[in-house]
Formats: structure tokens, sequence, C-alpha cells
């Protein structure tokens, strides 16, 4: 992995944390209110980049390992969205259930693009 993207982990782990924590505790103070905001705004500025840093990446695949991961993608939010959906199924919730299905499906087949470091180009014989 790259530092930065090690440091981006470190940083997201305390933080979650120090939230969490916050949160449970129900601590009234305004540090406490100001962390869990500018921790959602951490949240957003992530999401954002990690979709911009997805499709930048992906552009440059291979049209067949794209195809690959797009179909595994959709493969994998059908059967998220459809467990999501029956373990909700007294109370169903559309919404919830294609966040989650996105998200984890995302999460799955693409975080690699967005954190981990091309791999050098193998030489052919």
């Amino acid at each position: 992995m790259r530092k930065l993207s090690i440091v981006y982990l470190i940083i997201f782990t305390i933080s979650t944390s120090l939230t969490l924590f916050l949160v449970y505790k129900d601590v009234n103070h305004p540090f406490a209110t100001a962390m869990v905001i500018g921790y959602a705004i951490f949240l957003i500025a992530s999401l954002l980049y990690f979709i911009l840093a997805i499709l930048w990446k992906a552009k440059s695949l291979p049209r067949q390992e794209l195809q690959s991961r797009a179909g595994l993608f959709i493969l994998y939010f059908i059967v998220f969205f459809g467990l999501s959906f029956l373990l909700n199924f007294n109370e169903p919730n559309l919404y919830r259930s294609i966040s989650i299905a996105i998200g984890m499906s995302l999460g799955l087949y693409f975080f690699d693009l967005a954190l981990l470091p091309k791999k050098p180009e193998e030489s052919k014989p």
C-alpha cells in the first residue's frame, strides 16, 4: 500500500473510534459536536475521492477486465439487495436496501482501484 493510503486508514480508524465514543457516551460539548460534523464531512469527502479515483483508474483498465468487474458488481448488487430486502421484509425500505447493496458491491469490487498502487507491468516474453 502507498504511505498515503496507510495514513488515510489510520486517520479513518482513529476518527471513527473517537466519533463512536462521543456518540455512545452522549458527550455534550462543543468540541464533540464539531468532531461529529467534521467526521461527516470527512466521510463525504472520502466517498467523493473514492468515486473519482475509481473512475479515473477504471478508464485505463483493459475492456475485458472492466466488463468482468462490472458483471460481478451487478451480480453482487443483486445478491446484497435481495438479502437486505429479505432481512427487512416486514418493514421494506428500498432506499436503505439499495444504499447497502451499492456500498458493499462498490467496496468489494472497486476498492483496490482507489487505494492500492498500480501493479507494474510484467515483461511478456
